[in-house]
């Protein structure tokens, strides 16, 4: 038998995601991916097709997208030093603002020292990779990022799964393994798909028993959780410590980017052994400037983390109580939970009608029938925007029922 073309095979693989892609957004008004909205900088509303809609699946948690002082810090940045490096940090591509940044997240994680990726999933894919390989094995919670299980996959290591928050699980796993290398767990602060909080005192303890290290991803946490906003060791009162710190610089600081924050060991070494750092052009001077004066407001004006705590509380608590499923969030991530990905779609085109902008998530990315709108509450909404969201949602619910009418 004649083996089909590599064209052949390719071409059914784009057919294959064009069906998808059909049987999702099969009319003009039911399409919700890749929208070009444009985000009003002093506002939580954002223009779509000449309206104005509140947008409710942002990650600018803090409210800080369009300060004034963080868009001054950028336009400063490329006035002094352009709009691009010239290489990798390695060679000429560090500028003094990638070491100020580095300061401000080693101080901001209570750290010895930082280091700035490219973006969020090259820090999970370099740090995973330059930590473990060939004889180690890594333990990831079913619900971690892409980014860590590419990172797992590519560094060589042996991949064992436990069940989300299960740490008795984690244990059974770990009392398993029969590895002579490094035992490495890694989990997410906060569930950007669910919304809730990985159980740091419990992970901590079973990792101490089992010899094991304890990575966490605080990307959906910085910011979000603490009463500072600075994560999940903040969140549980700062008496349990991981051991590699993590995160972004694309959600609460609006910019781009990620980092790890350790001892200056892990840090150095990191420098020379995480591919993606080693090997990608350096951080953009706008965006170094931008994330460095994002952090210095977090800092300083701790009641955007309040008030996105309080106000995300209080409208999970409005959509709960009225019906919708909100899966496990505690956070200001609320997953409103419609089924099917089609009900999904039709619950988001419902939402636009309303006002809203709430948008799907689908499998793979969730387990069928799990499809929701993944939505999140920023220091940019206030109490009157909450009740109007709440109120659209319902509305919203009942039409493309996912609520009875």
């Amino acid at each position: 038998m004649t083996p089909p073309s590599a064209w052949g095979v390719l071409a059914e693989r784009l057919a294959a995601t064009q069906r998808r892609v059909r049987s999702l957004e099969s009319e003009p008004d039911r399409r919700n991916s890749f929208l070009p909205y444009t985000v009003e900088r002093d506002s939580a509303y954002a223009e779509f097709e000449g309206s104005r809609l509140l947008m409710m699946s942002g990650y600018s948690y803090l409210g800080l997208a369009g300060d004034e002082r963080v868009v001054a810090a950028a336009k400063s940045a490329v006035d002094t030093y352009g709009t691009g490096n010239h290489g990798v940090r390695a060679l000429a591509g560090t500028i003094p603002l990638h070491e100020e940044l580095e300061a401000e997240i080693a101080r901001f994680a209570g750290r010895e020292a930082a280091i700035a990726f490219g973006s969020g999933y090259a820090a999970n894919v370099g740090t995973v990779g330059g930590l473990v390989g060939a004889g180690d094995t890594v333990f990831i919670d079913k619900y971690d990022h892409a980014s860590i299980v590419d990172g797992c996959r590519l560094s060589g290591a042996e991949v064992t799964r436990f069940r989300h928050n299960d740490v008795e699980h984690l244990g059974r796993r770990l009392a398993a393994s029969r590895t002579r290398g490094l035992r490495l767990v890694i989990v997410d602060s906060v569930y950007s798909m669910d919304g809730d909080i990985a159980p740091l005192p419990q992970l901590r303890r079973v990792c101490d028993e089992h010899d094991a290290l304890l990575m966490v991803d605080e990307a959906h946490a910085l910011g979000v959780i603490g009463a500072s906003g600075g994560g999940i060791e903040d969140h549980f009162g700062g008496e349990v410590r991981v051991d590699v710190k993590l995160g972004t610089l694309s959600k609460a600081i609006p910019s781009m980017g990620g980092w790890v924050a350790g001892d200056q060991a892990l840090i150095g070494h990191l420098r020379y052994a995480a591919r993606p750092f080693l090997f990608s052009a350096a951080l953009a001077p706008a965006q170094a400037a931008a994330a460095l004066e994002s952090l210095r407001i977090l800092r300083a004006e701790p009641e955007r983390v309040a008030h996105t705590q309080h106000e995300s509380a209080r409208l999970r608590d409005l959509l709960s109580a009225a019906g919708l499923r909100t899966a496990a969030s505690e956070t200001a991530v609320i997953p409103l939970i419609a089924g099917g990905d089609e009900t999904a779609y039709d619950f988001a085109t419902a939402c636009r009608h309303e006002g809203v902008i709430a948008l799907p998530v689908v499998t793979p990315a969730v387990p069928n029938d799990l499809a929701r709108l993944r939505i999140a509450v920023t220091a940019r909404h206030s109490k009157a925007d909450i009740d109007f969201a709440a109120e659209a949602f319902l509305k919203a619910a009942r039409t493309s029922a996912v609520l009875p009418s």
